[in-house]
């Protein structure tokens, strides 16, 4: 399976801002690239607070059938009347969702949600994305996409499980040690570092699109 990545960073390394989640720091620009590469995908990925902060039904191209939904989510804080929840539903047939979560869910709670979700525990719950890897790959998904966050992000370096990373360069500074970045984890070793070799560069008025490979050292 082909993994890739797709995120929009600051100069410092930011891909948004605590104080104002909603809020996106590239250009309508770089949204039009982010569909763009997002029509690649037949499965998407994102952890649950990128899910709380733009709710929507990922859609992949006009001319395909909508990608696997999957969310990695602790707290299944999810509002039910997202439209990743009402759009997927007027799909024929309904757009299939995975909720990876870290316990069984009560049918309480599964009852807010459509019913044709599939509710996900792994057996990892430290880092789940191996076995995601795996469920989506016997189901025929050829290229998945990751979304978002910098730790779901930062869990799929650690598992050498990503291909290759799409990333717009925006220029400006933000700065703030909450803010949250594009990776966030525990620090590599220099020696285990993940590198990177550019595929392809664009500049677009005063963004950089870098397409790159992501290279894992053998140790």
């Amino acid at each position: 399976m082909r993994i890739i990545a797709c995120f929009a960073s600051s100069l410092d390394g930011r891909i948004g801002l605590k104080a104002e989640p909603n809020s996106r720091i590239a250009s309508p620009g770089d949204l039009d690239h982010l569909l763009t590469v997002r029509n690649q995908a037949d499965a998407i990925l994102c952890g649950g607070e990128t899910f709380r902060q733009h709710p929507l039904l990922r859609k992949g191209n006009a001319q395909q059938a909508a990608p696997h939904q999957c969310v990695l989510t602790r707290s299944v804080n999810l509002p039910p009347d997202a439209r990743l929840f009402t759009d997927a539903v007027k799909q024929n047939p309904a757009t299939p969702i995975l909720l990876v979560t870290t316990e069984l869910i009560s049918n309480k709670i599964k009852q807010r949600y459509p019913s044709h979700i599939e509710w996900i525990v792994p057996d990892n719950t430290n880092n789940p994305l191996p076995e995601i890897v795996q469920i989506l790959s016997r189901r025929g998904i050829q290229t998945l996409m990751i979304e978002g966050g910098g730790y779901v992000f930062d869990l799929a370096l650690k598992s050498h499980l990503v291909n290759e990373l799409y990333l717009t360069v925006c220029p400006i500074l933000l700065s703030g040690q909450n803010n949250p970045g594009l990776v966030t984890g525990e620090s590599f070793k220099l020696a285990e570092a993940p590198k990177t070799e550019v595929l392809s560069h664009q500049w677009v008025n005063h963004e950089l699109y870098l397409h790159l490979k992501i290279i894992y050292p053998t140790l």
